[in-house]
C-alpha cells in the first residue's frame, strides 16, 4: 500500500529523509561492514532465534553512523510534535540486511515487559535504502514488506490483518513503538533498511494490543 494511507492511522511519512546518493552510499557501506545475525531481547536477555527474527545487522563505519544519525535527530521536534511527545535523540540505528529468506515476526518495539532501554522507546522510525520489484533485477527485492497490525481496529477481525507498506528509497516511516508490525520473508534480492527508536522515559500506556510470541501463528 502507498505511505500516504498509513498517514491517516497517525504514523508519519517522510518521503525523502535520504537522496538517492547517501542511499546507494549508505548500502555500500553495509555491504562492506562485519554483519552480524540480529538477536531478539527476552526479559533482558538478548539471543538469536531464527524462528522469530533473521536477519544481518551491518556494522556499518562512524562516519556513516554519523550522517544517518544526524538526519534521524533532524526530524525529532517534527516527530515530537506529531506523536505529541517529549521525544529524546534517537537511539543507535541499526543498519538490517534481509536476504532471501530473511523475515521478522510480528512484534512491538516496547512493552511494559521490557528490561532495557526498549522499554523507553516511544517512536520507532525505519528507513528504506532500495527498491522492491516482483521480478529479480540488480539492486532490488521482492517480499520483505514491513506490515502494521491492529490498524482496524473498528473491524473485529482486522486485528490479525497486516497491512503492507511499500517504501521507496529514502523515505522514513515512523510509528508509535507499541504498534505490532513485522517484516513478511524476501522471496528475492537483498532488503536494506535502517531501524531507530526514540525515547521519552514516560510511562507506557498499551494501546496497540500484545505482542506476537513465539510459537504464535503468522497471521494470513
Amino acid at each position: 500500500m502507498d505511505p500516504s494511507f498509513f498517514a491517516r492511522f497517525g504514523l508519519y511519512i517522510e518521503p525523502q529523509l535520504l537522496d538517492a546518493d547517501t542511499c546507494a552510499q549508505v548500502r555500500a557501506a553495509m555491504d562492506d561492514a562485519q554483519q552480524v545475525e540480529a538477536t531478539i531481547e527476552d526479559e533482558g536477555t538478548y539471543e538469536v532465534d531464527r524462528s522469530h527474527r533473521k536477519t544481518r545487522l551491518a556494522k556499518v563505519d562512524p562516519e556513516t553512523l554519523a550522517v544517518v544519525r544526524d538526519r534521524l535527530n533532524s526530524l525529532r521536534e517534527t516527530l515530537s510534535g506529531h506523536f505529541d511527545l517529549e521525544l529524546q535523540e534517537c537511539e543507535k540505528p541499526q543498519f538490517l540486511v534481509y536476504e532471501e529468506g530473511d523475515f521478522f515476526r510480528p512484534h512491538m518495539d516496547s512493552s511494559d515487559k521490557d528490561a532495557d532501554e526498549a522499554s523507553g522507546r516511544r517512536v520507532s522510525a525505519v528507513i528504506f535504502l532500495n527498491e522492491t520489484s516482483e521480478e529479480p533485477a540488480a539492486g532490488v527485492y521482492g517480499g520483505g514488506a514491513l506490515s502494521f497490525y491492529g490498524l482496524l481496529q473498528d473491524d473485529p477481525k482486522g486485528e490479525g490483518i497486516g497491512l503492507p507498506l511499500v517504501g521507496s528509497p529514502g523515505a522514513l516511516v515512523a510509528f508509535p513503538s507499541q504498534m505490532i508490525h513485522g517484516v513478511s520473508p524476501v522471496t528475492h534480492g537483498r532488503r536494506y533498511t535502517i531501524a531507530s527508536w526514540f525515547p521519552t522515559g514516560a510511562p507506557i500506556d498499551n494501546v496497540w494490543g500484545r505482542t506476537q510470541h513465539e510459537g504464535d501463528p503468522w497471521p494470513s
